[in-house]
């Protein structure tokens, strides 16, 4: 999904995405935007931020809330406003760092969970009537673990249990895709894994899905590269009819903009006190150092006054 930055050539569908997102925000005109960014990943069916072992050695877990407005979301999941592509970049190669991965005897970096990149997307435009229009989008990046075989990998102890966790969740999603491509199934099976939960609006909401298989070209393969075929073959068949989220109430971007207006309307406010004329001062009363100061000038004045008329 990451892929190499050079040659160019080989990057992942993750950064090509990033450049597709922000290249359609520069082309559009008389439109804001809010883009933020959050990298999580599920590890023996446990939720935890990819990043934030770089603070702490030890992980702090999340859990999954459900709200009737926002839907399945993740509590207390940092989300980072970024503004361009180098901004995400750095928040992916943070997390990639830090993701759970280990050695096998098929892969030296075999990964040990199922990352997910998700990208919020909030867009305000004003129409010719001056009204703002808001609408909200999310694009969910997710990285798969491959199933293993133990006989091929060799997984021991620690190794084993992540193995085994990691196939169980896969399964869980192969029969939420089978239900949901059958049409007949009265229940989906989203809460038989934490994936599936997570991943409920990008299966069957409000959204397109699209899944892209890797495939092994070694003829001992054979058998795990016609499942992964098949378990392809079942995604692509899901049929959904996404529509435009307009004016969603928990747009975070409605919310700066009320909070930029009464801030502007704070700042109109402390300007005018400030324009208003000072107030004229009373004429100050005279102290008591004053007024004595003047009997003492009027009685001298009175005295050389007696002088002057005895000497007559």
């Amino acid at each position: 999904m990451q892929g190499v930055s050079d040659p160019a050539a080989q990057r992942g569908i993750i950064p090509r995405a990033f450049e597709h997102v922000f290249e359609s925000i520069q082309c559009a005109e008389n439109t804001k935007f809010l883009v933020r960014a959050s990298y999580l990943e599920i590890y023996n069916e446990e939720i935890r931020i990819c990043w934030e072992r770089t603070r702490s050695r030890s992980w702090r877990y999340l859990m999954l809330k459900e709200h009737p407005d926002r839907g399945v979301y993740v509590k207390a999941l940092s989300q980072h406003t970024v503004h361009s592509v180098a901004e995400c970049e750095k928040i992916m190669d943070t997390g990639w760092r830090n993701r759970s991965v280990g050695y096998t005897l098929m892969n030296k970096d075999s990964s040990r969970s199922h990352s997910i990149f998700t990208i919020t997307i909030e867009i305000c435009t004003t129409d010719e009537s001056g009204e703002d229009h808001l609408r909200a989008g999310k694009l969910n990046l997710v990285d798969l673990a491959g199933s293993e075989r133990q006989s091929k990998t060799g997984a021991t102890g620690e190794r084993l249990k992540e193995a085994t966790k990691i196939n169980l969740s896969l399964s869980a999603l192969g029969n939420v895709i089978s239900a949901l491509v059958d049409g007949k199934s009265k229940h989906i099976p989203y809460r038989d894994s934490k994936l599936t939960r997570l991943l409920q609006d990008s299966l069957g909401g409000n959204t397109k899905t699209l899944m892209v298989a890797c495939l092994s070209p070694a003829d001992n393969n054979y058998d795990e590269t016609l499942s992964t075929l098949r378990y392809a073959n079942r995604a692509k068949n899901i049929k959904n009819k996404p529509r435009i989220n307009e004016d969603p109430k928990d747009a975070l971007l409605r919310e700066y903009q009320d909070e930029i207006k009464k801030l502007k309307a704070m700042l109109s406010e402390q300007a005018d006190i400030q324009e208003l004329p000072a107030p004229q001062r009373p004429p100050e009363k005279p102290t008591q150092t004053q007024v004595n100061g003047h009997e003492g000038d009027m009685e001298s004045e009175k005295q050389m006054i007696r002088q002057l008329s005895c000497h007559m």
